[in-house]
């Protein structure tokens, strides 16, 4: 039982949407590109009808080290800087994931110490160069990122 599952649900909602920002890291279980559900956690990037975000990673997978146009989005995230975090991981910016935010919020209300915690500044910021080096995105969708990962990094 974790500390928050004894406040009343409009509580816990409040919270949860309070702390689903740009910046934050998540946990959801949901399938990936080998069509199987996985235990996964990502950054949140954006946050309106949508939450958009990027995987993270253990490891930097064949397919991506193989091509350097992919690999050059790849963030290192140091699990020094993230307590919630228990080694240095990957967040693969070469393709953002957009879930229905109502379904986020719905996954996190039933867990919701499967939100971590913050990227930290620098991390956010070398996502920002990752999000801008893809070449999956648009311009508009690139801005629009940045703009949210800049409003909470300082830049």
């Amino acid at each position: 039982m974790y500390l928050g599952s004894g406040f009343p649900d409009e509580f816990r909602l409040a919270q949860i949407r309070r702390r689903l920002k740009p910046g934050v890291v998540i946990k959801l279980f949901r399938r990936m590109d080998d069509g199987r559900l996985h235990e996964k956690r990502f950054v949140v990037l954006h946050v309106d009808a949508h939450t958009t975000t990027c995987v993270i990673n253990s490891e930097i997978g064949q397919f991506i080290q193989t091509r350097p146009a992919l690999l050059r989005c790849q963030v290192f995230m140091k699990g020094e800087q993230h307590d919630f975090m228990d080694h240095d991981s990957h967040i693969d910016c070469s393709r953002v994931r957009s879930f229905l935010t109502e379904e986020v919020i719905a996954d996190l209300m039933s867990r919701p110490d499967w939100i971590l915690g913050d990227a930290s500044r620098d991390c956010c910021v070398d996502i920002m160069a990752g999000i801008k080096a893809t070449e999956t995105l648009s311009l508009s969708e690139v801005e629009k990122i940045c703009a949210a990962l800049g409003s909470i990094s300082g830049d």
